[in-house]
């Protein structure tokens, strides 16, 4: 049994339903809940667990239905499945606006036949314009009125009952539509369907303004059926539908789509982090009927919305920025006004992102050379030869359409790059300066007060009180000294400008010296502190405060963060090419999960949170510019709870005293670097060494 990736509550009395999902419900991870009626459903959904809802509206009572909808309300965040039976779609059930994937469901053609309601098919433009709705209506005995706008329907169906209510005899008047159609006679059987109880409408709108209208029609018509007839590919319009936040209407054969409709729109909000797609819309031109309608129906199937068209200049005047993804342009329709060149330019003008593709007629064979080197000419997605097959055209869209959206989001990402990348500029600056501003700020007035609390430290002997309280002044000032004098190498390393007197480094001494200033410290903590060094070394070039420095960092380090009765070694070893200076420990160590932000400004360890007692975390950072500044670099070896052994090599060279260099490239640790632990106890720095002349 696998890991539930989702719960999904069905309400459903049959277990016809629950057997054909269950397969593929259980093979993406998903379980089912299963609850007979609408109050189960509002309990269970109140617990939470639950993350889809499917309602089988061909075991629910049809009067529920719109508390159904208003519970979806409540829920905004549970993914909604309406499953639709030929019965709850029927004309004669009232309900809000419905939708009707084409081609029809079985037997639909037939129930419009037989009812007596208004019945109100909203047809997409393609839909309407082929004649496809009207077809499959006749074709079942249905003589339906076609209105090619949806503009004021509300008004033009009540004038059309008004008329046809003003025409027929009052002694036949026996339902609305008896009141519209022909005289029957009395006992003559059921009332045949009359002529203009079926309207199917072009429809250029989307699912919501659908509904908008349903309501107008409902509010003056209330007895009126409303219909949404769209010839989009069910998943596309399913997983679209969902991401808006909007109930998914499906008939109940097409149950076992859900699971694949939510593992695929789980994968696409995992893995893509793109902008989505909307749907794309397709603007096909032609002066071909049977292969406009054909490729209409074709591109329809494969889910995109399509505005056809066999006049150039309409399609020029519905072309507006952002009105079509792509364009499918039968040159040979623009003979009269323009050449199929002028037309693809005045597009482009109307849309620079609009993709154009050309269906070139094979003959005359010049025309047809034309039509394809002007694809090159003005750099067009496509040429496809006449007669075209709809899998062609549908894979040349798919192209075109793919690089649109790559180009068009890839310039939308550099912009937002851009953006931030000067947003973070501007705080980084701000970030300099500021470090700058108060380390040279705040720098004079400290050393003044580092003066006078030494002195007056020497004046109160004889008032050993008072002098704790200049000692705990002169001890505050010394930290707050080392704090700052990282805060200048930082402004100084990041501006550039950090300074590194290169000469006669001698190491030994520096350690010597280290050691000589952290001893004291360790011993307050109860820790052995070894030094480990040959008694010489080769001449190496560097600055001696400098490497000074670095060595303390590691040493304070060290003492910071070892528990009482711990080690510390300070050790030096000479290599073939280089001189290496460990410092090791026993102290809390760093876990490998931390060990790749070794050299970040201002981290820390969470280990080391509660051990710290003053510093920004900048040391280590600090450290390591210092050494590769050197020719050198840094590396860290750490288990956590065992200890570290932090070090850094300086390679063999010359000592010729030289300007500080820029920083040289170095080669990269072979162990992880290590996280920046902040320095610890405040120790003086040590006071640079005098130059030899």
């Amino acid at each position: 049994m696998g890991e539930i990736q989702g719960r999904v509550l069905v309400v459903t009395t049959g277990k016809e339903l629950l057997d054909e999902m269950a397969p593929s419900m259980s093979g993406r991870g998903l379980e089912m809940a299963v609850v007979p009626t609408l109050r189960y459903a509002a309990e269970r959904l109140e617990k939470g667990d639950c993350s889809s809802l499917v309602v089988d509206f061909g075991k629910v009572p049809h009067e529920e239905r719109a508390n159904f909808l208003a519970l979806r309300g409540k829920y905004p965040t549970v993914r909604f499945f309406l499953l639709e039976t030929p019965a709850s779609n029927s004309p004669d059930q009232q309900a809000p606006l419905r939708r009707l994937s084409w081609p029809l469901p079985a037997g639909f053609a037939d129930q419009a036949r037989v009812s007596q309601r208004p019945i109100v098919l909203l047809a997409e433009q393609v839909l309407f314009m082929t004649g496809a709705v009207q077809k499959a209506l006749q074709e079942a005995g249905v003589k339906p009125v076609t209105v090619d706008t949806a503009a004021d329907l509300p008004a033009f169906i009540k004038e059309q009952l008004k008329t046809r209510d003003s025409s027929v005899q009052p002694k036949q008047t026996k339902s609305l539509w008896s009141r519209l159609g022909v005289e029957k006679d009395a006992g003559s059987g059921p009332a045949a369907p009359l002529p203009g109880n079926v309207l199917v409408v072009q429809f250029n709108g989307a699912q919501a303004e659908a509904e908008s209208l349903d309501y107008a029609i409902r509010s003056g018509i209330p007895e009126a059926s409303c219909y949404f007839i769209t010839g989009a590919d069910t998943v596309r319009y399913a997983q679209q539908a969902l991401r808006e936040g909007k109930p998914v209407s499906l008939m109940r054969d097409q149950a076992g789509r859900i699971a694949g409709i939510l593992a695929e729109l789980a994968e696409g909000e995992a893995d893509i982090p793109l902008k989505s797609r909307e749907p794309e819309r397709i603007l096909l031109l032609d002066n071909f009927k049977p292969a406009l309608t054909m490729l209409s129906q074709a591109l329809l199937g494969a889910g995109y919305e399509v505005t056809a068209s066999m006049d150039g200049g309409e399609a020029l005047n519905a072309c507006k920025k952002g009105s079509f993804h792509l364009a499918v342009v039968g040159t040979a329709i623009t003979f009269a006004e323009h050449s199929g060149a002028e037309l693809a330019q005045k597009l482009r003008e109307r849309d620079p992102d609009l993709r154009i593709i050309f269906m070139v007629d094979q003959y005359p064979l010049k025309a047809a050379l034309q039509g394809v080197s002007q694809v090159v000419e003005l750099g067009l997605d496509d040429a496809l030869l006449k007669p075209v097959e709809p899998s062609r055209l549908i894979f040349s869209v798919q192209k075109a359409l793919e690089a649109r959206f790559l180009k068009l989001e890839n310039a939308r990402l550099l912009k937002e790059t851009q953006q931030q990348k000067t947003q973070l500029e501007l705080v980084n600056g701000f970030q300099k300066k500021f470090f700058a501003t108060v380390a040279h700020d705040v720098k004079s007035p400290l050393t003044a007060i580092l003066g006078y609390a030494e002195v007056l430290t020497g004046k109160l002997k004889s008032m050993p009180s008072e002098q704790r309280y200049a000692a705990n002044i002169q001890t505050s000032a010394k930290t707050l000294n080392v704090l700052i004098s990282d805060l200048v190498d930082l402004a100084a390393m990041e501006s550039g400008k950090l300074r590194v007197e290169i000469g006669e480094l001698h190491l030994l001494d520096v350690i010597q010296d280290v050691y000589a200033r952290v001893e004291i410290a360790a011993q307050k903590r109860r820790l052995t502190l070894v030094k480990d060094a040959p008694p010489s070394l080769p001449p190496l070039a560097g600055d001696d405060a400098r490497i000074g420095q670095v060595v303390q960092n590691l040493c304070t380090n060290a003492i910071q963060y070892t528990k009482e009765g711990g080690r510390i070694t300070i050790k030096a070893e000479l290599k073939p090419d280089r001189v290496e200076v460990s410092v090791i420990d026993t102290g809390i160590g760093i876990s490998k999960e931390d060990l790749p932000r070794v050299w970040e400004r201002f981290f820390q360890t969470k280990e080391a949170q509660g051990m710290r007692k003053a510093g920004f975390g900048l040391g280590l950072k600090i450290a390591r510019e210092i050494v590769q500044r050197h020719g050198g670099e840094m590396g860290i070896e750490s288990e956590l709870g065992v200890g570290s052994r932090f070090f850094f090599h300086i390679p063999l060279g010359k000592t010729t005293p030289a300007a500080s260099p820029a920083p040289a490239a170095a080669p990269q640790p072979a162990t992880p670097p290590p996280p920046a632990i902040p320095p610890g106890i405040p120790l003086p720095p040590i006071p640079p060494r005098k130059t030899k002349k």
